[in-house]
């Protein structure tokens, strides 16, 4: 893949860089001694200065808005951008966010839902949705790191939308495959500062070859997500969606697997924030039905009739 960003998507990216490091993004323990925080900060931040409108910007796109979503998903706070930046724009309408994504379910736990001033749903039927009021959504207690709840109010009023809901549930998947990469990596970043900082024999852990070929092989088999992710955002291919979607679900258990190797108990402890990210995967491995799903499906779509 030939990737160059234009003028204006290097002016977004690097002022979401800006925007990443400063106030709200910092990682500091739940007050509850939950696994999440939502950063009220942040979110205004990017919402006043427009970062959740650039997948409507033609010089932007799709393309824009995957990458967006990968560096916010590194972070330990959380947001809701991904249906925000990949889904709104393609939708056709202003939707109120933060908005909650359900896929071919009508009940159960939801993420983002506590906080959600619309909900989508992704089915056979089409895409719907519908405005949120209080009332209409229980919190539930969660070992995810999400806010999670379930709606609550049977009558409410759903609306169907002028929209394909394949290219939505593709564009679904590539914001999915954006944040289970972001979050990887996110986790990735942590255990290396771990391991520069943390000595052990006189030596930083991170100055041992076992150490280092282990979380190098890591990085490897990281790398591609990213990419993947990109060139399924600037194809719009629902191949390449699935693909990405599959490769970076399969690799997610044993890069978590990994991650917590060279952590210790201190990695599920609520002291370090990579507990934050593998919780994270280890719910969105699952979403569109997970690796082996999606990775059907790629095969389906490119060898089917070949």
């Amino acid at each position: 893949m030939y990737f160059e960003p234009n003028e204006d998507m290097t002016a977004l990216l690097s002022g979401l860089e800006q925007i990443a490091l400063g106030e709200g993004t910092e990682w500091e323990p739940s007050g509850d001694w939950s696994r999440q925080v939502w950063s009220h900060t942040l979110d205004r931040t990017l919402d006043e200065n427009g970062y959740y409108d650039a997948g409507a910007e033609e010089s932007l796109g799709a393309i824009a808005a995957a990458a967006m979503i990968w560096r916010l998903s590194r972070l330990s706070v959380n947001i809701e951008a991904a249906a925000s930046a990949m889904l709104r724009p393609a939708l056709g309408e202003d939707l109120p966010r933060p908005i909650a994504v359900m896929t071919d379910r009508r009940g159960g736990a939801v993420r983002f839902l506590p906080m959600a001033k619309a909900v989508l749903r992704i089915d056979d039927d089409g895409v719907h949705a519908a405005l949120l009021s209080d009332g209409d959504v229980r919190e539930l207690p969660t070992i995810n790191a999400y806010p999670m709840g379930e709606i609550v109010n049977d009558a409410l009023e759903w609306r169907r939308l002028d929209a394909d809901a394949g290219r939505i549930r593709d564009l679904w998947r590539i914001a999915v495959a954006a944040e289970l990469a972001g979050a990887m990596r996110g986790g990735l970043d942590a255990v290396i500062a771990h391991v520069k900082d943390r000595e052990q024999f006189g030596r930083p852990l991170g100055a041992f070859q076992g150490v280092q070929h282990r979380l190098a092989m890591a990085s490897a088999r990281l790398e591609p997500t990213y990419w993947l992710t990109l060139k399924a955002a600037q194809e719009l291919d629902s191949a390449d969606a699935a693909i990405a979607l599959g490769y970076t679900a399969s690799i997610s258990t044993q890069i978590v697997y990994d991650l917590h190797q060279f952590m210790g108990a201190m990695g599920l402890t609520l002291e370090h924030p990579l507990h934050r990210w593998t919780y994270r995967l280890r719910h969105l491995r699952s979403e569109l039905g997970g690796a082996s799903t999606n990775l059907q499906l790629a095969a389906d779509r490119l060898w089917r009739n070949a």
